[in-house]
């Protein structure tokens, strides 16, 4: 894992966990990106909901990130328009690096809980710079004072450019109760946005990803049922922006014959054969000898065996999908 930090700004650090390439997963070139915004009231960034939630989603297969805003502890004379460029900035630093960050920039997810849910939703209804799709974890949406920083005309700037939405909460949840989650959905529903919203029955609020690890040693941070939200918004993004296949991410591939597809695959197809036969003739034969290498994509085997150079290979990638 490769780590960086950035500073955005004076108030603002950017810090980025991301995969290296490796010849053993020699599909994949580029991941989806999750931009994190830890909850805390704009009085400080949770780290209960900041690297664990990003270590979660890096284990998924995501480039993520996590965003240390500006809060008044920072900057005492602070104003939502202070996170919410830091947001913007974030956004646009990680698609303008996406080439060094091994990033799809048509596959950016932000998240943000309780006030760093505020502020995604914030982000989201009054900037231009957008992610694809939003996560909100229990976010603040109507206009309260216990928020120190506050954006009060969200559900009203909520419009068909909102990107699609996944909201999650509980029912028990005092503090962001249900009609916050409610009144973001309906604003959603009424500008035609994609969205899936879970209320769960009971849990207190601030839970992250409800594990001992940021339970911060209170029993009721700890709550298997609400830890659901994970595997579910998983789910949901896959949906949205492609899941990763044996054959890579969700490119068309899949099923298709390609330098993607396991050798003894390719080999048990005739017209597959002939075509690895007239442009690789070294590796049908190198197959023959050691059977064992019929599991593996041929792409994997450009880096454990010399002599496969990229012209050559894109030119056998290209001929094998056109065989559908």
């Amino acid at each position: 894992m490769e780590l960086i930090r950035i500073n955005l700004s004076d108030y603002a650090t950017l810090t980025a966990y991301l995969h290296e390439t490796s010849p053993e997963m020699a599909n994949i070139k580029v991941f989806p990106a999750m931009l994190v915004l830890p909850g805390g009231g704009f009085r400080f960034c949770s780290d209960r909901e900041a690297e664990p939630v990003a270590m979660a989603y890096f284990a998924e297969g995501y480039q993520a990130f996590v965003l240390d805003y500006t809060t008044i502890t920072k900057k005492p004379d602070a104003l939502i328009d202070d996170p919410v460029k830091d947001a913007e900035m974030a956004l646009k630093h990680i698609r303008a690096h996406a080439a060094d960050y091994r990033v799809d920039a048509k596959k950016v997810a932000m998240i943000g809980f309780s006030g760093g849910g505020h502020l995604a939703a914030a982000e989201v209804t009054h900037s231009e710079e957008k992610p694809d799709v939003l996560l909100l974890g229990y976010p603040g949406i109507v206009h309260s004072d216990l928020r120190a920083l506050d954006c009060p005309d969200i559900p009203e700037s909520v419009d068909s450019t909102t990107p699609p939405s996944f909201i999650f909460g509980t029912r028990d949840d005092t503090v962001v109760p249900p009609v916050h989650l409610l009144t973001f959905a309906e604003a959603l529903n009424r500008a035609g946005v994609d969205f899936e919203l879970h209320i769960f029955r009971s849990g207190v609020h601030g839970l992250s990803i409800a594990k001992s690890l940021t339970s911060n040693g209170s029993a009721s941070n700890i709550n298997p049922v609400f830890g659901e939200w994970f595997p579910m918004s998983v789910r949901w993004l896959n949906e949205k922006l492609g899941d990763f296949t044996i054959y890579g991410v969700n490119d068309g591939r899949y099923g298709r014959f390609s330098i993607d597809k396991a050798l003894g695959d390719i080999l048990e197809n005739e017209t597959a054969s002939q075509i690895l036969q007239e442009i690789m003739p070294a590796l049908t034969e190198t197959a023959e000898k050691n059977p064992m290498l019929k599991s593996i994509s041929i792409r994997q085997l450009s880096g454990m065996l010399p002599g496969m150079d990229g012209e050559t290979l894109e030119k056998l990638d290209k001929q094998l999908l056109a065989l559908g």
